[in-house]
């Protein structure tokens, strides 16, 4: 079953898209899933009402995000290795390994 199937259609097709959210629309998701206890179908109740124009969330997307803030204390994404060439990696880390030998 889809997260957002519940949903009345007429509001179900704004959540097709793939969004990338501010850091203010996080703490929203974080606020919101607190006031709710954690009842993550309430809270896409509570955002579809009071920011009708915004994207329609999964509710998963609370519950990921307050635990990813848990986790991590950033809404940062992890970015370390990222766009980097293997190889370069690779190298890297066995200059990294034979100078911690040569100490």
């Amino acid at each position: 079953m889809s997260c957002i199937s519940w949903l009345p259609s007429s509001v179900r097709f704004r959540s097709l898209t793939i969004v990338n959210f501010s850091n203010s629309e996080y703490v929203n998701m974080v606020v919101l899933h607190g006031v709710t206890n954690g009842n993550a179908r309430l809270d896409l109740e509570l955002w579809i009402e009071r920011f009708p124009n915004r994207a329609i969330l999964c509710t998963r997307t609370f519950t990921s995000t307050v635990q990813h803030l848990g986790d991590h204390s950033t809404f940062e994404r992890e970015t370390h290795d990222r766009g980097r060439d293997r190889m370069e990696r690779i190298l890297q880390a066995e200059e990294q390994i034979l100078e911690r030998v040569e100490e």
